[in-house]
């Protein structure tokens, strides 16, 4: 890096200069390149890459989804080991599923329908998967084993929890059983209520 003092004759300088220099500032370090104009190799798997990332964006952009199921993602992308946000950590999802020719779909539009007396009941919109799994536990990164939910086939998936008490949290998420489809799906993070 050429940290340059009184650049052009100046007290500061940024931006191009012909097609040949720029001068940048970072930090309080003023600082002068090449000027290099990037590479763009428009390869067959550079393109199809590019699609999975147009496809997986769009998704986001299609499922109805609530600020609840924004949260939910937002919490299962905080356990990564990369940091991301819950639309970084849908897309990765979408793309791995894209790559490896399977279907994907996401499950939103959760509800409580019920959370009183030790029970707490939900559905979940399930985006045609025919049968579904739920996974809760006390902790995102503490999950329970998989329970069979009602309903699918295109239709919203129910389920409900018992033994829950009054001011814990219940961390809820979905995964899907069908061969040729995958789910992305984020954790849910539940209040109970007295």
């Amino acid at each position: 890096m050429a940290i340059v003092k009184g650049p052009c004759m100046s007290m500061d300088a940024r931006g191009q200069l012909g097609k040949s220099l720029v001068f940048i500032g970072w930090k309080g370090i003023k600082d002068v390149r090449s000027h290099v104009i990037p590479a763009n190799p428009q390869t067959d798997p550079q393109m199809e890459q590019r699609g999975f990332m147009s496809d997986s964006v769009a998704a986001w952009h299609a499922f109805t989804r609530t600020a609840y199921d924004i949260a939910a993602f937002n919490i299962v992308a905080s356990i990564q080991a990369a940091i991301m946000s819950g639309f970084n950590y849908f897309c990765k999802m979408w793309i791995a599923a894209l790559k490896g020719e399977i279907v994907p779909f996401a499950f939103s539009n959760f509800v409580t329908t019920a959370n009183t007396g030790g029970t707490l009941s939900w559905t979940v919109s399930g985006g045609g998967a025919v049968l579904g799994w739920q996974r809760s536990g006390s902790s995102p990164t503490v999950l329970g084993a998989p329970v069979a939910m009602a309903g699918g086939g295109g239709a919203a998936f129910s389920g409900a929890i018992s033994g829950t008490v009054a001011g814990d949290y219940v961390y809820i998420t979905f995964e899907t059983t069908d061969a040729d489809s995958v789910a992305v799906a984020g954790i849910y993070k539940v209040l109970i209520l007295a």
